[in-house]
C-alpha cells in the first residue's frame, strides 16, 4: 500500500516543533500499517516537499547510521527529539548471527570487496557491486570476523519517500475525499499495490487537481470516515483512520 500528500500539508502549521510532530504522525501511522511507499506530490501553493522528505527520511533510517547519512540541516532541527519508529530495522548496536540490519557502504576495494558500516566499531565484509554511500540491507555472517551478505527482508521494513508531480501516480490510485463512497462500500477499488491519494488541510485532492489543471476522470473516491462529528479531518486523522480500517476490513 502506497500514500501520497501533497506539498502543501503543513500549509496551516508555522511552528516548526508542530511541524515535525505532524511529519512524525504521518511516518509512524505509514509505519503501524505496513506502508512501502509514501508519494509527495507538487503542490505550488505551498512546496514543503523538501522538508517533509528529510524528516520522514529521517525517522525511517535506523539511528545508528542518521548521523552519517544525513548532514546538519534547518529541516532537521527538532527530527532528533521526535520518537522512534521502532521498525524491524532499527536494530540495536548489540548484533546477532543471522540477523538482518541496514548498513551503508563505505568503501569499495577494486576485486569487489565493500567495507560496510552496520553501526558498529569496526566495518563489515561484504562482496558486492554497490557504489560507495548506497544503502543496503545484510545478513550477518560472522562477527570474527564481521561478514556480511545482501539479503531481502521478509517483514515490513520501513518505507520509501518520493517527491513526484500528481499526474504521475493516477494509475491505480484512490482519491480520499469527504464527497466519496463510504469506504464499506469501495473496498473493491482498493488493492495491495493502490495509492491512496490525500489532499490538504485546506483543499481536497479534487480541488488541488482542479487548480493544477489535472483531470481526475474515471478515479474512484471514497469517505474512510462517513457522518464525521466533527467540522473538519486533518490529514493525519484521515490517514490513521483510512489505514486503520483497510488493515481491518483487508488483513
Amino acid at each position: 500500500m502506497n500514500i501520497a500528500i501533497p506539498s502543501s500539508s503543513l500549509i496551516n502549521e508555522n511552528d516548526e516543533k508542530i511541524k515535525a510532530y505532524k511529519v512524525w504522525q504521518i511516518a509512524r501511522y505509514c509505519a503501524i500499517f505496513r506502508v512501502e511507499k509514501i508519494y509527495i506530490y507538487h503542490d505550488p501553493r505551498k512546496d514543503d516537499s523538501g522538508y517533509i522528505k528529510d524528516i520522514l527520511e529521517y525517522l525511517e533510517t535506523p539511528q545508528y547510521l542518521r548521523k552519517s547519512l544525513f548532514p546538519i540541516k534547518k529541516s532537521l532541527s527538532y527530527a532528533g527529539a521526535l520518537p522512534p519508529l521502532a521498525i524491524p530495522s532499527h536494530k540495536p548496536k548489540h548484533l546477532k548471527i543471522g540477523e538482518l540490519r541496514d548498513g551503508v557502504v563505505r568503501k569499495v576495494g577494486p576485486d569487489g570487496t565493500l567495507w560496510v558500516d552496520v553501526g558498529l566499531p569496526a566495518l563489515a565484509l561484504m562482496k558486492g557491486d554497490k557504489p560507495k554511500g548506497a544503502r543496503v540491507t545484510v545478513r550477518v555472517c560472522s562477527k570474527t570476523p564481521l561478514v556480511v551478505e545482501e539479503a531481502e527482508p521478509r517483514e515490513y521494513w520501513g518505507y520509501r519517500v518520493e517527491k513526484v508531480k500528481l499526474g504521475r501516480i493516477l494509475d491505480n490510485s484512490v482519491i480520499l475525499s469527504r464527497r466519496g463512497k463510504p469506504i464499506s462500500e469501495s473496498l473493491e477499488e482498493i488493492n495491495q499495490n493502490s495509492t491512496l491519494l490525500f489532499g490538504n488541510p485546506e483543499e481536497g485532492v479534487h480541488e488541488i487537481a482542479r487548480r493544477l489543471k489535472i483531470k481526475l476522470d474515471g478515479i474512484p473516491s471514497i469517505n474512510s470516515i462517513p457522518n464525521q462529528g466533527t467540522e473538519t479531518v486533518r490529514l493525519e486523522e484521515a490517514i490513521i483512520a483510512t489505514l486503520a480500517i483497510i488493515n481491518s476490513l483487508k488483513g
